[in-house]
């Protein structure tokens, strides 16, 4: 047993010196590539300083202060639905807003509903340290993936209340492998963990990670939420005129190049919206090339929007909107290494879903499929023989919306463990 537990604490020592290596080498790649990246750059320029500008921001603040970090965008549209009603709930505190991506940054650096938002520094002890000095939360939030060594530890070692929410575990995880004691310890971190399916707590508890229960997945309240907003498109409207739309949604070059097959097929009956996942200039610009006789932009002129089968969406912020104009939607991913985009933006709609077959890592995917509410696909001929049954494409839009409507409430479930726990007098 004395043998068993040195060996732990040996591999935790080497696993460590590994990860502050890792994070160093990152550190200086993101810096040469931010000589030749716009993201890479915004990386940077987003942290100089950042000490001295939270100093800055928060020398008059006598609130308390909620910090809640996100990845990125998608995690943030996460955990938005509970950053909302702590909002709406907890005025005299203060919400602090923290991503380590530039797509999450860049794109809700204006966001209301948080009174600071900043980038994580890099995970370094130094910087987790002063980091918490400066910013003194009351209770932390880490929504669904984000894992950093000495902000966790830091955050541990000054008591501060600590959850994360919509997680969602997986056996290949390190946290699961003989050399994941390091990352296992990280986990003890957390006061409790959230987590959105029953077997993410089965394995959570063969590693004698106890504090943990089944919330589900946030992302059903905030589509919800977002569905119940009338946001209209005119542009949209004039370009599907009495037509029915195909949104082909977070596309990328194998998704667009699919479904520009399968457009002679279906333009009679149907026009296509692409909204591609990255919309660099570049990037729309090699669309507009694949067929430029039949894609426009989807913000060009009336006469020319009406005329063309297919728009190109390229700017952000726009698809969990558009999908209410869909009568059938394409989720991009599934036909690369990415894997599947977000499926319950669209369910919510009712509308039917299809994609390419690299969604195994997805849960809402296969559930959507198990439910008969979504289908994966290969080619576009068998995406057109789908077209074709319309009785079964009406039924798995029914199926969809049911099935969201079976998920709601993992918000709720969050915060009345705050409230119980009285984590907000802390």
């Amino acid at each position: 047993m004395r043998f068993a537990s040195f060996k732990n604490n040996e591999i935790i020592k080497v696993s460590l010196f590994l990860y502050n290596l890792a994070i160093a080498l990152y550190s200086l790649a993101i810096k040469i590539a931010a000589l030749f990246q716009q993201k890479a750059a915004l990386f940077i320029a987003g942290r100089k300083d950042i000490f001295k500008q939270l100093n800055l921001a928060l020398k008059d603040e006598k609130r308390p202060i909620i910090w809640i970090h996100c990845s990125s965008l998608g995690e943030f549209e996460q955990g938005r639905s509970l950053i909302e009603m702590i909002r709406l709930n907890h005025p005299t505190h203060a919400i602090f807003l923290s991503f380590f991506s530039p797509s999450g940054y860049e794109f809700r650096k204006n966001y209301s509903g948080a009174d600071y938002i900043f980038y994580l520094p890099i995970d370094t002890a130094k910087n987790a340290k002063q980091w918490i000095q400066i910013i003194q939360p009351s209770l932390a939030i880490f929504v669904k993936y984000e894992f950093w060594y000495h902000h966790l530890n830091q955050l541990k070692k000054n008591n501060i209340p600590t959850l994360l929410i919509s997680a969602h575990f997986q056996p290949d995880q390190i946290f699961f492998k003989w050399y994941g004691q390091l990352f296992r310890k990280l986990l003890h971190n957390f006061q409790h963990i959230f987590v959105q399916d029953q077997s993410s707590v089965a394995l959570l508890q063969s590693i004698q990670i106890n504090s943990v229960s089944v919330a589900g997945d946030t992302r059903f309240d905030r589509a919800f939420a977002i569905a119940q907003q009338p946001k209209t498109y005119e542009n949209i409207e004039i370009f599907k005129g009495n037509k029915k739309l195909l949104i082909v949604g977070s596309a990328w070059k194998e998704d667009i190049e699919l479904n520009l097959k399968l457009m002679p097929l279906i333009q009679n009956e149907y026009k296509i919206l692409l909204v591609p996942h990255e919309i660099a200039e570049e990037n729309i610009q090699e669309i507009l090339k694949l067929d430029p006789n039949s894609i426009c932009l989807w913000e060009s002129k009336h006469s020319e929007v009406q005329q063309k089968p297919i728009a190109l969406v390229n700017s952000m912020g726009h698809l969990a909107f558009l999908y209410r104009y869909a009568d059938i939607v394409w989720i991009g991913g599934g036909l690369g290494k990415n894997g599947i985009h977000n499926t319950i933006e669209p369910a919510v709609y009712g509308k039917a879903i299809f994609f390419g077959p690299n969604y195994k890592r997805f849960r809402e995917a296969e559930e959507l499929i198990s439910n008969h509410a979504a289908a994966s696909l290969s080619t576009s001929q068998q995406f057109y023989q789908a077209f074709c049954n319309s009785d079964q494409i009406y039924e798995m839009g029914m199926q969809a919306q049911s099935y969201v409507h079976q998920h709601l409430g993992a918000t709720q479930k969050i915060y009345d463990y705050l409230v119980a726990n009285a984590l907000f007098n802390t």
